[in-house]
Formats: C-alpha cells, sequence, structure tokens
C-alpha cells in the first residue's frame, strides 16, 4: 500500500513541472494614440513608438520630440467558478499603474535622412493573486459527521518585463524607409503556490486524520537582446509597412525554485499502519533560459483629410518545447529507501525542471481616426489577442496564470495636438469569453465527479500620453 502511495505521488510530482511562456503577445500596446486605435500602427505610426511597431516608420518623422504614456488605471479581474472544487471559487482582482513607454527621437546633424530613437518601454506586466479557503465543520448541524476537512489554496504570479533601446533610420526616398532597432530586455517573474487539506475521516469509531501539502515557489530574471527590422512606404493617401522582430538572444539569466509535496495519513486506532511521504528540494542560482519567437507584422493605412482607417496584423512563430530552468535534482525524500526504486528516479531527478512551449499565432487589429477639426480627433480601435498557450508534456500551467484563454481588446481615446505639444486620452476594455478548463485545486473532497471550472475574465484601462515637440 505504502508503495502505491509513493507511485501516485511521484506521478503527481512529474505532473507539476513548471512551464512559464508568455501566452498573449498583444495584451500591451505602446503609446495612449496607439492603444486607442487597438495597436493597428504598423504601417500608419508617425510618433515616437514606432521604435517598437516599425522602426522604418521614424525615418518619416520630422520634428524632434519627447513624449510620455502611462496606464494611469489599469484593472485586471480573473473569475474561475469551481477552480479550487465543486463550488470553491477563485478570483484575483487586481488595479495597477504603470508606464507604458518613455521614447524621444533626434535629429543626426548633417545627416538629414537619418533619424536616432531610444525608449524604455513595459513590454509585460501581470499581477495574479487568488486564494480559497473552504471546512466542513458544522457539527451542530451534523452531529455525526463522517468527515471533516479544511482546505486552503494560496497563488501568486508577478510579472515584470522591461525593454530599453535605440533606434536607427534611414529614409531612402521620399516614399521609402528603412530602420533597425535593438532592445535590451529585463524580465524578472515571481510565483508561488500553497495548497493544503486538513481531512478526518470517522470509519466504525476509528478516525482517520490525513493531510495533503503542495508547496511551489519560483523566482527568475533574464536578460535578453531583440532586434527588429522595419521598412514603411508611403504615396499619396496610403501608407503600408513591414516589420520582423528576430528570436531573443540570452545574455543572462538565473533562478531559484523550490518544490514540495507531502502527505501523512495516520489512524487513532492502535496498531494501524500510517501513510507518510515526503518530497522537498530546493535549488539557487540555477541556469535560466527565455525565449521570444521571430514574428512578422503588416500594416496599411489609408488617410483622407478627415479620416484614417488602419489594419494590422503579426504572425508569431511557435516555439518547439525548452527548458527554461535545467538542474539535475537530489531532493528530499521519505521514506528514504524511496530513491532506490528504479521506476521512481527519473521523476526525483527532473523534479526541478521548468519547460516552455508556444503555438503560432496570429493576432489582427484595426483601427480609425476621425478629425473633428485641426486640434481634436477621436480614436478608436479593436483587436485580437490569442493565447500561444501550449503546455509541454507535464508542464504546470499555473506559471501561466492566463495562458489557457483568448483576450479580445476594444479601445477608444480622445487626442488633442498643437504644434508644440500632443495629449492624448484614451481607454481600453478587455475580456474573454467564458471558458471550461481544469480546476486549479480540490479543496472540497465531496465534490462530484466530473465538475468544470469555468473562466471569464475582464480589464479595464485608462491611458494618459504626452507628446512635446522639440525644435529643430
Amino acid at each position: 500500500m505504502v508503495f502505491r502511495w509513493i507511485f501516485f505521488i511521484a506521478f503527481l510530482l512529474q505532473a507539476i513541472i513548471g512551464s512559464g511562456q508568455d501566452d498573449h503577445y498583444w495584451s500591451q500596446q505602446f503609446g495612449a494614440t496607439n492603444t486607442s486605435m487597438g495597436g493597428a500602427v504598423v504601417g500608419g505610426v508617425r510618433d515616437n513608438s514606432a521604435i517598437y511597431y516599425n522602426p522604418g516608420a521614424q525615418s518619416f518623422i520630422e520634428n524632434p520630440s519627447l513624449s510620455v504614456d502611462a496606464n494611469l488605471y489599469k484593472y485586471d479581474k480573473i473569475f474561475i467558478r469551481n477552480g479550487a472544487g465543486q463550488n470553491v471559487n477563485l478570483n484575483s482582482a487586481q488595479l495597477s499603474i504603470y508606464p507604458q513607454i518613455v521614447a524621444g527621437l533626434v535629429n543626426l546633424i548633417n545627416l538629414p535622412r537619418f533619424k536616432f530613437g531610444y525608449a524604455v518601454l513595459t513590454k509585460n506586466f501581470n499581477n495574479v493573486l487568488m486564494n480559497a479557503r473552504f471546512t466542513d465543520r458544522d457539527i451542530e448541524s451534523n452531529p455525526n459527521p463522517t468527515q471533516e476537512f479544511v482546505g486552503a489554496f494560496d497563488y501568486s504570479n508577478q510579472l515584470n518585463e522591461q525593454w530599453f533601446g535605440f533606434c536607427i533610420s534611414y529614409k531612402a526616398n521620399k516614399n521609402n524607409g528603412f530602420g533597425l532597432s535593438l532592445f535590451g530586455s529585463y524580465r524578472a517573474q515571481t510565483y508561488s503556490l500553497t495548497n493544503f487539506i486538513r481531512n478526518i475521516t470517522y470509519r466504525d469509531s476509528t478516525a482517520w486524520f490525513s493531510t495533503t501539502n503542495v508547496d511551489e515557489n519560483i523566482r527568475y530574471k533574464t536578460f535578453m537582446m531583440i532586434a527588429k527590422l522595419g521598412w514603411a512606404f508611403e504615396t499619396g493617401r496610403w501608407r503600408l509597412g513591414v516589420t520582423v522582430s528576430l528570436p531573443s538572444i540570452r545574455f543572462y539569466g538565473t533562478g531559484d525554485i523550490q518544490r514540495e509535496i507531502s502527505l501523512y495519513a495516520a489512524s487513532d486506532k492502535p496498531g494501524d499502519t500510517s501513510v507518510s511521504f515526503l518530497v522537498l528540494d530546493r535549488k539557487t542560482s540555477v541556469k535560466t533560459v527565455y525565449h521570444h519567437p521571430l514574428s512578422i507584422a503588416a500594416g496599411v493605412e489609408y488617410k483622407t483629410c478627415k479620416t484614417s482607417l488602419a489594419f494590422s496584423a503579426e504572425y508569431f512563430a511557435g516555439i518547439s518545447s525548452y527548458y527554461m530552468m535545467h538542474t539535475e535534482s537530489d531532493p528530499m525524500v521519505y521514506p528514504a529507501w524511496v530513491k532506490d526504486s528504479i521506476s521512481i528516479q527519473p521523476y526525483l531527478k527532473a523534479y526541478l525542471d521548468i519547460r516552455n512551449q508556444s503555438m503560432p499565432v496570429l493576432n489582427v487589429a484595426i483601427g480609425m481616426e476621425q478629425y473633428f477639426s485641426k486640434s481634436f480627433s477621436l480614436l478608436l480601435g479593436a483587436r485580437t489577442d490569442f493565447s500561444s498557450f501550449k503546455s509541454p508534456e507535464n508542464a504546470d500551467i499555473l506559471l501561466h496564470s492566463s495562458g489557457e484563454w483568448d483576450l479580445y481588446h476594444i479601445s477608444a481615446g480622445l487626442s488633442y495636438n498643437t504644434p508644440k505639444q500632443s495629449i492624448t486620452l484614451g481607454f481600453n476594455y478587455t475580456f474573454s469569453p467564458e471558458k471550461s478548463l481544469a480546476p486549479y485545486a480540490e479543496l472540497n473532497p465531496l465534490s462530484q465527479s466530473g465538475f468544470h471550472s469555468k473562466v471569464f475574465a475582464q480589464s479595464f484601462g485608462l491611458v494618459l500620453g504626452y507628446t512635446h515637440y522639440l525644435k529643430n
């Protein structure tokens, strides 16, 4: 019986091997104007955010400037019905304030065809906190219970990725511009999960007490370089653009990882055999690798004296399974003789491995700018944000935080422009259609078989952007 428990838990250990790939490439846009237009600006972008969207388009910008854009208010909500067991819901509601992009443009003296741009931007920002408690100890309503239990689930996933870089663009002629952007990336993620259940089962005047515990903590940071190549073309009322983002190049990455899973079960009847099991390991300064995919974006914009219509699409290549963190584990195991089992050893050696993988994704966006006067305009946009989530075999979906569902964005904004400055206030609403998925935890031992969890996610964001035009 003890060995059956060992095999079961060892299999469970392998089933929670982690995974940590980004799953929504278009969740963040850069610049209040571009956010309000749904990010449909690859062809028509003519502000400092061209360093990201299309380096070639930077060559068409005449006035040097400095711009600052920030998420003044961003409210993210995730609700998972039955996420921690039948009738045990999970909920995360977080308010965030952070800069989107700070960017500038400089005209190079004696080189009128060349432009130099620089930027610092928040590429990814996530903050998901969920917890649940579930008990069944109502002795007054049920003086002879068959079991009593207390369960708890605590989950935290925080991600912050900053890009900083520069762009050189060249205007070949009045119709064509080319550019190259080089970004350095600093990415940090902290993930933790605690899940325990205390259970007392009464059978034939005998009480069995059991406690199970799962605890995971992962923290890492990586430094990478990402290059973008861009081409922009304009003639008459038309603007077109293509941007190629090359796969990231790793410079440095390190992380810490800790995992524990334990089971203890015992009877108050003398002579009954207890069942116990523990696997615990921790490693620090583990080499960490992270990959951004190859992507190709294209866009077109048609502009009249009163209206601009824009369309963009971007294809992200898939990423084959790779080790994000890989170290040969030698965990503390109880009972100690379990380590000698040939069938268990492979699971123990891979106990601290983290793998990533992603599917190819095609996202599309549409945007419009309607001019009321020379100074005021209305901005509208919509975009898809499909998930690239593809779990490697035996991977932990919880490190993804929102990897299993697609997102859709609707946006609007107002822009005020003068020869010296530009101010834009934008609003973005994000939602995910309700989707069925496996529960994150099981805190209710009385759950019926076959129940499903359902998730609904939404987000509200208020973005403010300011650009100051410098003298030539």
